[in-house]
C-alpha cells in the first residue's frame, strides 16, 4: 500500500503543531490501512463473517434448488445412458458449486479470494519496489510525502509570525523586527526538527530548500494550502479504503456469481467475478505506479509546493487507476466469453 499523508492532519495545529508528529503520521498511515482489513479476512477464513455466511446460505439454498430441479433429467439420462463421460462432465460443476458452498460455510471459495487479495497485494509490492531515478518507488512516496507533510506544518507555524509586528524594541531598548526573528527562529527549528527525524529513522536527508521567503510571508496562501491539503489527503485516502473494501466485497458476493453460474447462460458469471478481481489488481498496481513515478519524479528535486503529490494522489491518479482497470477488466471478461463460446461449440 502507499504510504498516504493524510494521517498528519490529526496531529496539526497551527498555533505550534510538532512537525515530527505530522511525519510519524505520515510513516504510518499505510500500515493502518492494511492492519484495518485484517480482522475482516480472518473472520472471512475461519467462517465468522455474518455477511458472508449469510450470502453462502442463500446461494447453497439455490444452488441445491437448481440441481434438484436439473437432477430430473441426469435420472433419465444415467437409465438410459448409464454413467457415460457427457453425463459425468455434466454433473460435475453443479456438484463443485455446491460442494464449494457447502464446507465449512463456503471455505472454499473464501480462500480463494483470500489468495487473489494476496496475490494483488504481492504484485503490488513487487512494483513499489521497482527502483527509478536512484530510488524505489516505495521509498520516493514516502520520502516526497513526509517532505510536503512536513512542509505544511512549517507554513502553519510560519503563519503564526505573520501575526508578530514588523517594528519592536527589545529590553535594551534597541529596535528589532519580531516577525523576522519569528521567521528565523521557526526556520532554524522546523530544519532541526526535520534532521532530527530523519536521523532518528535513518531517513536519507531531505532535498527541501527551507527558505523563508518560500515559507513565510504567505499567511493567507497558507491557510488555503492547509485546507486543500487536507482535502485531497482525505480524498486519497479514501481512494485506498474503497480499493480494500472492494476486496473485501468482492469475497461476500463470490457465491452469488458461482451460483448464478449453473443458469444456462451464455457466458458464466463466475468468470466476470474473475475478471472484477483482476480489474481491482490493476486499479491497484497502476495506482501504485502513477503515484510512484509522480514521486520520483521530485524527490530529487527541492520543491515547497506540499499540493503536488496530494493532487495526483487524490484526483488524477484514481481517475487514470480506475480507467486502466476497468477497461483491462472487461478485455479479460470478454475474452473469457470468447473462450468460452469457442469451446462450447466443440
Amino acid at each position: 500500500m502507499l504510504v498516504s499523508t493524510s494521517f498528519f492532519i490529526a496531529n496539526l495545529d497551527p498555533g505550534g503543531s510538532d512537525a515530527s508528529q505530522i511525519m510519524q503520521g505520515a510513516q504510518n498511515g499505510s500500515q493502518l490501512i492494511v492492519s484495518l482489513f485484517e480482522k475482516d479476512w480472518e473472520d472471512l477464513v475461519n467462517g465468522n463473517s455474518p455477511v458472508y455466511t449469510a450470502v453462502t446460505s442463500v446461494a447453497l439454498l439455490a444452488a441445491v434448488a437448481l440441481v434438484s430441479f436439473w437432477s430430473l433429467g441426469w435420472y433419465v439420462q444415467i437409465s438410459e445412458e448409464g454413467f457415460s463421460s457427457g453425463v459425468i462432465t455434466e454433473m460435475v460443476y453443479p456438484l463443485l458449486v455446491i460442494m464449494m458452498l457447502a464446507v465449512n460455510n463456503g471455505a472454499l471459495l473464501a480462500n480463494s479470494s483470500l489468495a487473489l487479495r494476496n496475490v494483488s497485494n504481492n504484485i503490488n509490492d513487487n512494483v513499489l519496489n521497482i527502483t527509478r531515478n536512484g530510488v524505489t518507488l516505495k521509498e520516493a512516496i514516502r520520502n516526497t510525502s513526509m517532505d510536503q507533510a512536513f512542509i505544511m506544518a512549517a507554513k502553519a507555524q510560519m503563519a503564526e509570525c505573520e501575526k508578530q509586528p514588523l517594528e519592536g524594541i527589545d529590553q535594551d531598548g534597541n529596535e528589532i523586527n519580531p516577525r523576522q526573528i519569528c521567521i528565523n527562529e521557526t526556520t532554524e527549528k522546523i530544519k532541526k526538527e526535520s534532521d532530527d527525524f530523519r536521523a532518528k529513522n535513518n531517513l536519507p536527508e531531505t532535498t527541501t530548500n527551507w527558505n523563508i521567503f518560500d515559507l513565510g510571508g504567505q499567511a493567507i496562501n497558507a491557510t488555503v494550502q492547509g485546507l486543500s491539503y487536507i482535502i485531497f489527503s482525505g480524498l486519497a485516502a479514501a481512494f485506498q479504503y474503497v480499493v480494500q473494501v472492494s476486496f473485501l466485497l468482492s469475497s461476500y458476493i463470490g457465491p452469488i456469481f458461482l451460483v448464478l453460474s449453473l443458469l444456462p447462460l451464455g457466458a458464466k458469471p463466475i468468470l466476470a467475478w474473475l475478471a472484477g478481481w483482476l480489474a481491482l489488481g490493476l486499479v491497484l498496481v497502476s495506482y501504485s505506479i502513477i503515484v510512484g513515478i509522480a514521486a520520483s519524479s521530485i524527490v530529487n528535486t527541492p520543491s515547497n509546493n506540499p499540493l503536488f503529490l496530494p493532487l495526483v494522489e487524490a484526483i488524477l491518479s484514481p481517475i487514470l487507476a480506475v480507467a486502466i482497470g476497468s477497461g483491462g477488466g472487461m478485455a479479460v471478461f470478454t475474452g473469457f466469453s470468447n473462450t468460452a463460446k469457442i469451446i462450447g461449440r466443440r
